[in-house]
């Protein structure tokens, strides 16, 4: 019987994916585990052949997918114990979803509702997401998305010039950026403007910078070449259930986060002394001019960015908490 196996409702590139399940996988494997993940499939047919060939498994972690009840009773069976693990607002559309973004659907809260009281225990990303469910659970436990700090690490060369304010990101949430970018116009000759994402953008004229497309293997890189990183929000149940990891990323690597003052990320960085947190796009003007201008600042922020990430977020404490969680002995 295979004792760990991780179920997704997307492929490897999904960033819940590869952060929340290829890398516990990859230690459980490496602590002597059984382990492996598979994609749930889409369509009905398939699922159908999917359980046909199912094995029975110690433990099942179920990975954002909200199942139909006759499903979840067929996971059941296949597992010894089943867990459910979330990381985002799964009820709340997009902001950029017009009049309604960012707010609740009911249906959609009842579904997940539903599979968290069918669970033997949930694992969620952050305190907000946690604090939805605990009424219907019968464990739900925290682990914010890990990151390995052994990978993503500051930079070897000294940036020369004017430091890169940066933003690296999904183009669905480009959305967030034009108003901030506007704010951000009176001291753009301080800086330069770097935009990374899956979909070309088109940096405003006002502003110096380039564009280019996210790539996989050379995402640290791009991170990298960052003095300042960019992560601007709406307040609103969507962004209250993102659990940061694009500030991680970005503290892992040095670079000195400015980001909104929303939700989980008040509990990544500490205002004034390894990032600021923004209430307005005159926040971020402020504080992004006052990094641009002060190297000393920038370099004694970005130090202790780093720091924040490593003792706080590293890869081995939440591997540790999650076999905890999960009750699942291990070789090492």
């Amino acid at each position: 019987m295979p004792r760990l196996l991780f179920l997704t409702q997307s492929g490897e590139t999904l960033p819940s994916v590869r952060f929340r399940v290829l890398p516990f996988v990859q230690l459980a494997r490496e602590a002597g585990v059984d382990a492996d993940w598979m994609r749930y499939p889409k369509t009905a047919l398939a699922r159908a052949a999917f359980f046909a060939r199912l094995p029975k498994t110690e433990i099942i972690v179920l990975q954002k997918k909200l199942v139909s009840r006759v499903e979840l009773a067929l996971l059941r069976s296949k597992a010894g114990k089943l867990f459910f693990d979330f990381d985002d607002a799964l009820w709340a559309s997009h902001p950029n979803q017009g009049a309604c973004g960012g707010e609740s659907d009911a249906g959609e809260l009842a579904r997940l509702l539903r599979v968290c009281a069918g669970v033997d225990g949930v694992i969620a990303g952050n305190a907000f997401l946690a604090a939805k469910v605990r009424e219907v659970s019968q464990r739900v436990d925290q682990i914010s998305t890990p990151l390995d700090t052994q990978k993503y690490v500051p930079g070897v060369a000294e940036h020369s010039g004017r430091p890169v304010v940066g933003w690296m990101g999904t183009s669905c949430n480009l959305f967030f950026l034009p108003e901030v970018f506007q704010a951000l116009e009176p001291v753009g000759h301080k800086f330069l403007l770097s935009v990374i994402s899956d979909a070309d953008y088109s940096i405003p004229k006002a502003l110096s910078g380039s564009s280019e497309r996210w790539d996989s293997e050379r995402e640290v890189a791009q991170l990298q070449a960052m003095d300042i990183g960019l992560m601007p929000l709406t307040d609103d149940e969507y962004t209250r259930g993102k659990c940061g990891f694009k500030l991680l990323q970005y503290m892992a690597c040095g670079v000195v986060p400015v980001a909104s003052d929303v939700g989980f990320n008040r509990e990544i960085v500490t205002h004034g002394v390894d990032g600021f947190l923004a209430a307005t796009p005159d926040d971020f003007l402020e504080y992004v001019d006052r990094l641009a201008s002060d190297q000393d600042l920038r370099l004694e922020m970005s130090a202790r960015a780093r720091e924040t990430v490593v003792s706080k977020f590293g890869l081995s404490a939440a591997a540790l908490r999650l076999w905890d969680i999960l009750g699942l002995s291990t070789s090492s």
